[in-house]
């Protein structure tokens, strides 16, 4: 089964996919362009619709679908359509379907944006189940060993690996060419210069989703905003404020609470416009905040990390090049972390756990959290370099000890390091895991 292109890579979504298939009538690839949707889809389906072919003889599928929806949903199952979201009537139409004809595995969509319809489309609960993709993980692209399973480091497994001499320039190449499935085979410089074009492409399409045109000058103070606020937790108001800093060689890349405007910012709908149309574009990815369900009055944060659905997107809006980063290691600390914590969210889900990060009113902070579907979690720091393994544990440690005082509900079952300079995973004296992000899998 399956009809998935020669050079297909193996994703790890993949058993979610069949999960679902088997339990609903149709399942819903949901990402951004480019990520593999299609492809991943195609191998799982004995036939397929693409709304955005046009034949041999001019003839547009889209236009096509538009005057006869069942043009679309015609093929053996599972049937692929391909972009539904360019004919969204094709939502409904495929529920109805699913209502008069039930039947587990019968259709898989792809979409790589969220139409605004002029009426709301029916949800599809219970016969539609919607699968959120993302780019690459370093280890879906070949990038790491996944010699140490961070499955196997939650349940308390042992980790003593020798990793190699690890290299800031490649964290760098790694981080600016992406987890994009097209990008695998390019050299490095025309994978950074393909993942620019990207953007640019996101950014116009984004100008014109729904029918409503909007400047696209102002839109890029919008991604740049959010690409300054990488890995940070930022509100829609420090983001409507943000676009007031304009950009240049004397502008901190990567923004904090001291960094002011020095001129008028958008306004504040109009940002949360923008964001809204970026979401809906799938080009951001947030990461929630945990709730440990402490039972004193410690206040736990609420907002969420930013992030843009792939770290090189943060690096092509800034305009930065390699020898910037690798002389600016705090500025690219962020940039890793938010590769990190990709490869993170993506492993976590191949079992069934989900990803958090964790701040209360102290200022106490944890980069991610790991819960496991039976409520167990783990805490992780990441850490770029091999200097700071140290006060990643440390900061481990005394977040440990602060649930406990403070009567958590539950505590970490596992404390991990992910770091990137470091030239071997092991675990310390004290319990704390400490794994090179190009050793990690799931």
């Amino acid at each position: 089964m399956g009809l998935a292109p020669e050079g297909y890579r193996r994703r790890l979504i993949e058993k979610e996919l069949e999960d679902h298939l088997r339990a609903f009538g149709g399942v819903s690839i949901e990402g951004p362009m480019w990520c593999g949707k299609t492809w991943l889809g195609l191998n799982a389906s004995e036939s397929s619709f693409e709304i955005g072919r046009v034949d041999e003889y001019g003839q547009d599928n889209r236009e096509l679908v538009d005057m006869n929806v069942r043009i679309a949903m015609e093929g053996k199952e599972p049937h692929l359509i391909d972009e539904w979201q360019e004919v969204p009537k094709l939502w409904d139409a495929v529920r109805s379907d699913l209502d008069l004809n039930p039947g587990k595995g019968r259709y898989i969509l792809t979409g790589s944006s969220m139409p605004k319809p002029n009426k709301p489309l029916h949800s599809g609960t219970g016969r539609i189940k919607r699968l959120r993709m993302r780019t690459m993980s370093l280890y879906e692209s070949g990038d790491s060993s996944g010699e140490v399973s961070l499955r196997d480091i939650i349940q308390g497994g042992a980790a003593d690996v020798p990793c190699g001499k690890p290299d800031l320039g490649h964290l760098v190449d790694l981080t600016m060419s992406g987890g994009w499935p097209g990008n695998l085979d390019l050299p490095y410089a025309d994978r950074v210069n393909s993942v620019r074009g990207y953007l640019e492409s996101v950014v116009a399409k984004a100008s014109e989703l729904d029918g409503i045109h909007r400047k696209e000058s102002n839109l890029w103070m919008t991604v740049r905003s959010l690409a300054r606020n990488e890995s940070i937790l930022a509100d829609v108001a420090k983001i409507h404020n943000d676009t007031g800093i304009p950009m240049g060689p004397d502008i901190p890349l990567i923004l904090d609470e001291r960094t002011s405007a020095d001129r008028p910012p958008l306004s504040y709908d109009t940002v949360a416009d923008y964001i809204d149309v970026l979401n809906r574009l799938y080009l951001t990815d947030d990461q929630p905040a945990f709730d440990p369900n402490l039972r004193s009055s410690v206040r736990v944060g609420k907002r969420i990390k930013r992030h843009l659905t792939d770290p090189s997107l943060a690096i092509a809006a800034l305009n930065v090049g390699r020898d910037r980063l690798i002389k600016d290691p705090k500025t690219y600390g962020f940039l890793f972390e938010a590769m990190c914590e990709r490869d993170l969210s993506i492993y976590a889900r191949s079992f069934g756990a989900k990803q958090y990060h964790y701040r209360d009113d102290s200022g106490t902070e944890v980069d991610s959290i790991i819960e496991m579907p039976d409520g167990s979690w783990a805490a992780v720091e990441i850490k770029l370099g091999a200097n700071r393994i140290e006060e990643g544990a440390g900061s481990l440690l005394d977040f440990r000890n602060r649930m406990e005082r403070h009567g958590a509900g539950s505590l970490p079952c596992a404390l991990c390091v992910v770091c990137g300079l470091a030239d071997r995973a092991y675990m310390r004296d004290d319990g704390v895991y400490v794994v090179p992000i190009t050793a990690l899998g799931p």
